[in-house]
């Protein structure tokens, strides 16, 4: 084969392992599932300008507690220099076109050599894949991924003739994908491990107050409702709806004869409640998983014109974060019975977010433009607190 078409495959091949390795560099500071790293992986191969790649990519994995040839899989391409997928395809191992998850490692065809016309080839590929193809399929090269959810990748129309250079290129995506989607696998489980752990962390630093048990889910959801129509990205949005539920974990270290105390706490029962922030922060340490949450432990009791507590901080001197929770804690104060209060309606809430009280001065302790979209969504609020009422079951 020409050396220049050996150069762009040895080319593509270094791509895919300069993605394997950008990978597992940033595997510790981001979150990501296996789909969104192998659609990267698959713009390298895809047909482009100055490369040969097929025009199509289909990829299967086997249906977990199916049998071994059923899967379920999707098929890729560029559109106007976007990725673009299919709907889900189900491919059923008693159909014609079943794909074969345990066979041979690799398969180059090309429709000259298996039939004599290329109508009767297309009777090789699923109905849904030939429909999203766009076009008849003249050649493909299919390779097996391994790893704990095995699969196929199938290559279609390469320019001219598919080829064993082809194959070697889809082989290394084929080591690619399945390393990725292994490792997205084995992240998703230490993932959840996480969150259960925060959880239940959080939900043991509420466990001796009255009525709490879906305080900590309920701040999330304020938190994350507050962060998401403020226009702010996603990534945030996503790790303040699990971190503000630690704001409180600093009162683990609170007796319960302060936390549980019926009236006003004295001087000195004031200054170790008011300690809690700090008690946080320290709780959290420095994982920088924890950085939002640790954000929010220490500043979600501080007021925009300075005079909330550990440190008086003043405006935007306070963590964003800190100024959402803020909001989404007092509110679920207010509509929580306490040892010290009983329980506001949404309309009695609503008039001290608008007025104030003896404890809350909102043009004081708020800040503005969030306490703007506080009012714009309230009625969320609402409803997040009556789906998930403490004195509910």
């Amino acid at each position: 084969m020409p050396s220049e078409m050996c150069d762009m495959s040895l080319r593509q091949t270094q791509e895919l392992l300069r993605l394997t390795d950008m990978t597992l560099q940033q595997i510790c500071c981001r979150r990501f599932t296996g789909e969104e790293l192998y659609e990267e992986a698959l713009r390298n191969i895809l047909g482009g300008k100055g490369r040969r790649g097929p025009d199509s990519i289909l990829l299967v994995f086997k249906d977990v507690g199916a049998g071994i040839r059923r899967g379920r899989g999707r098929v890729f391409h560029m559109m106007e220099g976007e990725m673009a997928g299919s709907e889900e395809i189900i491919f059923d191992p008693a159909s014609s076109y079943a794909i074969d998850m345990s066979g041979a490692d690799i398969v180059v065809s090309n429709w000259r050599e298996d039939r004599e016309t290329i109508e009767e080839y297309q009777d090789n590929f699923h109905p849904r894949v030939k429909a999203f193809v766009g076009s008849p399929i003249k050649n493909f090269v299919c390779n097996r991924i391994s790893g704990d959810r095995p699969g196929i990748i199938a290559a279609f129309n390469y320019p001219g003739e598919a080829t064993d250079y082809d194959a070697d290129v889809l082989r290394s995506l084929a080591v690619v994908i399945g390393s990725l989607v292994t490792l997205s696998d084995e992240v998703q489980e230490t993932e959840k491990a996480f969150m259960y752990t925060i959880e239940a962390l959080a939900r043991a630093c509420e466990a001796a107050e009255e009525e709490t048990g879906k305080h900590v889910v309920r701040v999330n959801r304020y938190a994350g409702a507050l962060a998401a129509n403020m226009g702010l990205p996603a990534a945030f949005v996503e790790v303040i709806s699990y971190s503000a539920q630690m704001h409180d974990v600093g009162k683990i270290k609170i007796p319960n004869s302060i936390l549980l105390k019926e009236g006003p706490l004295d001087s000195d029962e004031m200054k170790l409640m008011m300690m809690h922030p700090v008690y946080g922060e320290q709780i959290l340490g420095d994982s920088p998983r924890l950085a939002k949450a640790r954000e929010i432990a220490i500043s979600h009791h501080e007021n925009w014109d300075g005079s909330g507590y550990p440190y008086n901080l003043v405006g935007e001197n306070i963590p964003l974060v800190g100024r959402i929770v803020k909001i989404a804690d007092v509110y679920d104060a207010l509509r929580s019975k306490r040892s010290y209060k009983p329980a506001y309606s949404h309309a009695e809430t609503l008039s001290v977010f608008r007025k104030g009280d003896e404890r809350v001065d909102p043009a004081l302790h708020f800040d503005p433009e969030i306490l703007k979209t506080f009012f714009k969504i309230e009625h969320i609020f609402e409803k997040i607190y009556e789906s998930l009422d403490g004195a509910n079951p």
